[in-house]
């Protein structure tokens, strides 16, 4: 039966999984509802920092999947709940999306900022902005990083992702930075605590090797790749290996099937 047999819960990443861009991955709604339908557990998990997580529930809704607020988990909301309970200054490199959903903690003019985050530049950083958050970490703000992907894919290819802006800062002042997303263990291991579920018995679905399969296995959690988004230049060999790769996600709910995964009703 092996390691998927034991699956009774899914966490399910998004972008290159379930949609490409702008496009849904063919078959991608049906497999979430066929995996509800066999009794699993599912969990949305996405590194998708450049708004806040009601945008995120409305663009999965437009493709037809529901996912309730409960059932998904972004680093930006990760973000949120840190700082909360820190009572957190934060200067935010971020989307005003995303710096609106982080009002409450935003450091105010002539306020020293005790943490900096980096959230997707790709909204318009500017030098300046990256100027200042180098300036606070400097001197002695915390960097945090909602996550630390190379690229992103659009409709239109690959593109410069968070990671990149984030090691510039880490370079410039020497301090290393807190990873909220993909792949720290903690971020996998949130959602299965809130539903009392063990790593032993999850699966992380995904397309990126080192965010997906590779935080798999740092929890002891099993995975599947799938070729859609990333996962089509993924080579064998690599740190980090699946349980099984899957041309789409759409093939999930049969090999699961046919590992004899049983999770019963949830």
């Amino acid at each position: 039966m092996g390691r998927l047999g034991a699956v009774d819960t899914v966490l399910l990443d998004l972008d290159g999984t379930l949609y490409e861009g702008s496009r849904p991955v063919p078959g991608a709604a049906e497999a979430v509802d066929a995996l509800r339908l066999a009794g699993f557990t599912v969990r949305f998990t996405t590194n998708t920092d450049a708004v806040p997580p009601a945008a995120v529930a409305d663009r999965l809704a437009g493709f037809g999947i529901r996912a309730a607020p409960e059932e998904l988990l972004t680093p930006v909301a990760v973000a949120a709940r840190l700082f909360a309970g820190a009572g957190a200054l934060v200067l935010a490199v971020a989307s005003p999306a995303v710096r609106a959903e982080l009002r409450g903690w935003l450091a105010g003019p002539g306020q020293a900022p005790t943490h900096v985050l980096v959230a997707d530049p790709s909204y318009g950083a500017t030098y300046d902005e990256l100027d200042r958050a180098f300036q606070a970490v400097a001197a002695g703000a915390e960097l945090v990083a909602t996550q630390v992907n190379r690229v992103a894919r659009r409709d239109d290819g690959e593109h410069l992702d968070t990671g990149g802006w984030v090691r510039l800062l880490e370079y410039a002042s020497g301090r290393r930075a807190r990873v909220l997303g993909k792949p720290s263990p903690d971020f996998f291991l949130l959602p299965l605590a809130a539903i009392g579920r063990t790593p032993a018995s999850a699966l992380v679905v995904g397309d990126d090797v080192d965010a997906d399969v590779a935080g798999a296995g740092a929890i002891g959690a099993a995975s599947v790749l799938v070729r859609t988004g990333k996962g089509g230049r993924a080579g064998p060999g690599g740190a980090a290996s699946p349980d099984a790769t899957v041309d789409s996600v759409a093939e999930l709910p049969e090999l699961l099937r046919r590992w004899g995964a049983e999770p019963g009703s949830t």
